[in-house]
């Protein structure tokens, strides 16, 4: 078929009803509705220490990235341990997911949400210890008058029974 044939075939198909004509394609949707800015408490160059008794407990890098839709971690701790995550509000299910991974290989997937002005997330996940058990994990990021941040974590294998795992204060590193 000539040039001149396909062009008129092709303009002749571009006008039959029902023929959708390619349009631009919408825009990309921002991160710009309150819920986006839930966790932007976090964000920060941080040092850390245990709640309890004020020992050091790491350094972590709270960045806010890829259009402000995402929110990056980077821990390290004195004993070589280091980690991170990555933290976004999903507009579809209303919740926030963080995943977790680490110089370990382990990894972890939590869901949660702000409640009452705290950043709460769980993991759920089958007992290596129990079989048939289903264990949450939880951490509660509590933003403090002074600027610093309480990162608690606690887990139940019964959900009524729960059982610490760390208490750290992030406070502002001082550069």
């Amino acid at each position: 078929m000539n040039a001149r044939l396909r062009t008129a075939v092709l303009l002749s198909a571009s006008l039959l009803p029902g023929t959708a004509i390619a349009a631009d394609p919408p825009a990309p949707q921002k991160c710009d509705t309150p819920e986006y800015r839930q966790f932007d408490f976090w964000v920060g160059k941080w040092d850390v220490f245990s709640t309890k008794d004020g020992t050091p407990g790491g350094a972590s890098l709270i960045e806010l990235l890829y259009g402000k839709c995402t929110i990056r971690e980077n821990w390290t701790d004195s004993s070589g341990f280091s980690g991170g995550s990555l933290n976004t509000y999903n507009r579809v299910d209303k919740q926030w997911h963080q995943t977790w991974t680490d110089s370990t290989g382990s990894w972890r997937e939590f869901v949660g949400g702000l409640q009452s002005g705290r950043m709460v997330l769980v993991w759920r996940h089958a007992s290596v210890t129990m079989p048939g058990k289903t264990v949450q994990e939880r951490m509660i990021f509590t933003p403090n008058a002074d600027g610093s941040v309480r990162q608690y974590s606690d887990q139940t294998i019964d959900g009524t029974t729960w059982v610490e795992r760390y208490d750290y204060t992030y406070r502002r590193a001082k550069d």
